[in-house]
């Protein structure tokens, strides 16, 4: 009877334990298994198309298997697979990719202990991509015209630049001729004065002369 008991409290026990994990076991539009971590909340970033992962590792290397339907989560350029980019906690972390079929792609990874969070990037989350973005852009023709307007704005500024440049050209061609034209003319009265100090000096030696004769 008392081993009947024991057997009858470890099944409930064993029970509860399951039921617990399954409690414990984050909600996702994904498929998933962790060991040595758990998944405390997530989130989906749609301007930068990712996955973002708030995680609590308690053994370290954690292990992170995670399976994308191609139509929630994927990373492609021009219909090309690219490789999805994963942060942790601001680091890059290099991963394999385990599976890879026309419906899925399966990765895997290790975390660190004491990692926070986890940012997957890709270039397509739930039916949203990074080429509908750009369709979706507003007012494209606008857009165009504003540029068109500023190159015009722009070409104005430098024909007025160049006009200018011109005339400051000119000045200087201008101011140049009149130093030389100074130049000129005080060389001339260098020469002046330099002559007349010269008959200064005979008219002085004559007067000399003349008031002392030898």
């Amino acid at each position: 009877m008392k081993n009947e008991c024991l057997t009858a409290f470890a099944f409930f026990a064993l029970i509860g334990t399951i039921a617990n994990s399954a409690e414990a076991q984050l909600i996702t539009p994904f498929d998933y298994t962790l060991t040595g971590a758990e998944i405390t909340d997530l989130n989906f970033d749609f301007k930068d198309f990712e996955v973002i992962l708030d995680v609590e590792v308690t053994d370290s290397p954690a292990i992170l298997k995670v399976s994308f339907d191609r139509d929630f989560f994927d990373s492609q350029i021009n219909g090309e697979d690219e490789d999805f980019i994963i942060i942790a906690d601001g680091d890059l972390v290099r991963y394999t990719e385990l599976e890879n079929n026309s419906k899925s792609r399966t990765i895997e990874f290790n975390l660190m202990s004491g990692t926070d969070q986890v940012e997957i990037f890709g270039t397509h989350l739930k039916g949203i991509t990074s080429e509908s973005q750009q369709i979706k852009s507003e007012e494209p023709p606008m857009i165009i015209l504003d540029q068109t307007d500023k190159v015009n704005e722009l070409l104005a500024e430098n024909k007025q630049l160049q006009k200018e440049n011109k005339l400051l050209t000119e000045d200087n061609e201008e101011l140049d001729s009149r130093i030389f034209e100074l130049e000129n003319l005080v060389s001339a009265l260098e020469k002046q004065i330099s002559n007349l100090n010269a008959l200064v000096l005979e008219q002085v030696k004559v007067i000399y002369q003349w008031v002392f004769p030898i």
